[in-house]
């Protein structure tokens, strides 16, 4: 497994944010994000919760087909 070590912030982040909203307009606002190497995620802290992102999405997010936009957005957890 060839793993970039690339790493996104706060734009990148935001971007697909943005376009996961069309699909769950729960999810809140960036505020900070934490990257976990064992599973190459990025875990968001949002104004009203969290989600986590792979790697892999925000390096494809100008191409991520529909279907896998709504499942990203599906983890969305909101802060109760």
């Amino acid at each position: 497994m060839n793993i970039k070590s690339v790493q996104y912030g706060a734009d990148e982040i935001n971007g697909l944010l943005n376009s996961l909203r069309k699909y769950d307009n729960a999810i809140g606002s960036y505020e900070q994000h934490l990257i976990l190497p064992d599973y190459n995620t990025y875990s968001i802290k949002l104004t009203n919760g969290s989600i986590r992102i792979y790697i892999e999405e925000l390096e494809d997010k100008q191409t991520l087909p529909q279907e896998r936009l709504k499942d990203i957005a599906a983890r969305f957890r909101e802060r109760k």
